[in-house]
């Protein structure tokens, strides 16, 4: 027994490692008392090992209902609230906790049998009154939703999932203990690369970023004109030197984030996954963060995963100032984009430049595939015109004190007539 356990935590541990479709999960239980449970991670993804034995476990579930669909992403929970109106109201009125990246979540009706679940199917037109629950022994109901991928309106499709789970928790869930899992099979999100490829088809494909350096997930685009720098300094030691790493290529994958646009200050993520071109490192992960507030937008920081460390490295502006920019209108600066972090604590402190960048977010539907007009780092009054002004203006200062000095000079109000007498000017000694 011990060792059939062993078998299955490393398979389920091997899962974990090679799963690469993240979805989110929530989880919630009416009757379960209150608790202190483990912390979720902003940015990192949780594997399934982790999301098992470590969030799951605590909520130790006697009775498990699993909702799956095939397809959950964040960005529905966010941009489809009125149909998740229900999902909310359940959440609110229990003891929940919501994981937003987690790795195979729905490996749970496989790995929970041998754990000894009685497990019980409910297809989608099934009727959910006749099925079979153990009194004495733990159950798992997994719910199978209506497909939402087949369905050409999405809206319609996760309004009519919600009524299933509606439907199924009006009928079982109310006659025992249970904990509801609310989760998808894959991400339904289109991937950017393929969503770029749809807009290099467009006629305004001409004015578009190269493809290289160009990157857009839901409302950010970023152009990067040459390839980022990363150098990590080693504080443990005084003297550890420092590892620089020129960033290039395609990014493994790239995901995104944003909120809902009925909030007053929304926040967007553009999440790039690097697993080549990385130098020493075996996976580096970059967050562009972005927020707006009243009809402006602003670059905040960069959040920087090395390998597969859970600690998340802040890499805040240093020059220059990305703010204000007003929604509709792309940021593009020639300059190079300076970013460092300001950690202290023995660990690895990370500084990183981008030579020439140009940057959008929380553009509207129909501007996708092009930049809106650019709000430039390069002012009208750069230095060299500075320059032109003050020595401009420091030769017209010596000019017109020339000019009044000339002008102040007093003449002789008598002059020495050679046919008159001359002027006499008395002398004593």
């Amino acid at each position: 027994m011990a060792g059939t356990s062993v078998i299955l935590l490393l398979c389920s541990l091997f899962c974990g490692i090679l799963a690469k479709e993240r979805v989110p999960v929530l989880v919630w239980n009416y009757s379960q008392v209150h608790r202190n449970y483990p912390a979720v991670p902003a940015l990192q993804s949780i594997d399934y090992a982790t999301f098992q034995s470590k969030y799951l476990a605590a909520f130790e579930p006697k009775n498990i209902m699993l909702f799956l669909q095939d397809a959950l992403s964040i960005e529905d929970l966010s941009s489809h609230a009125t149909e998740f109106a229900a999902v909310k109201r359940w959440m609110g009125d229990s003891h929940n906790l919501y994981l937003p990246n987690v790795e195979e979540p729905a490996h749970l009706a496989h790995d929970l049998p041998s754990r000894g679940y009685n497990v019980v199917s409910l297809e989608p037109g099934v009727p959910a009154a006749g099925l079979d629950l153990k009194q004495q022994d733990n159950n798992l109901v997994v719910v199978k939703l209506p497909s939402t991928l087949t369905n050409p309106s999405r809206r319609r499709a996760l309004q009519k999932a919600v009524e299933v789970m509606q439907n199924v928790i009006s009928k079982i869930g109310a006659k025992r203990d249970f904990t509801f899992i609310f989760t998808g099979i894959k991400p339904s999100m289109e991937d950017s690369s393929k969503k770029y490829k749809s807009h290099v088809r467009l006629p305004r494909a001409a004015v578009m970023p190269q493809e290289q350096g160009y990157h857009e997930v839901n409302c950010v685009k970023l152009y990067l004109k040459d390839n980022f720098t990363l150098t990590v300094y080693d504080n443990k030691t005084s003297s550890g030197d420092p590892t620089t790493i020129q960033v290039s290529g395609k990014p493994t994958s790239e995901t995104g984030h944003c909120d809902d646009v009925a909030l007053p200050e929304r926040k967007a993520q553009l999440v790039m996954k690097y697993h080549e071109g990385v130098g020493s490192f075996s996976k580096i992960i970059f967050t562009f963060n972005y927020k707006a507030f009243k009809g402006s937008w602003a670059f905040t920081d960069v959040e920087v995963l090395l390998n597969n460390s859970i600690e998340v490295h802040y890499l805040e502006l240093v020059s220059p100032d990305i703010t204000g920019i007003p929604v509709g209108m792309s940021y593009s600066c020639s300059q190079t984009i300076y970013l460092a972090s300001n950690d202290t604590t023995p660990g690895n402190n990370i500084a990183m430049t981008m030579d020439g960048i140009q940057m959008e977010a929380f553009f509207f539907k129909n501007n996708t595939g092009s930049f809106g007009p650019a709000w430039d780092c390069v002012g009208f009054f750069t230095v060299p015109i500075w320059v032109s002004l003050l020595t401009t203006l420091l030769l017209l200062t010596i000019l017109s004190m020339g000019l009044y000095m000339l002008s102040d000079i007093k003449t002789m109000d008598r002059f020495d007539d050679p046919k008159g007498q001359p002027i006499m000017v008395p002398t004593s000694d």
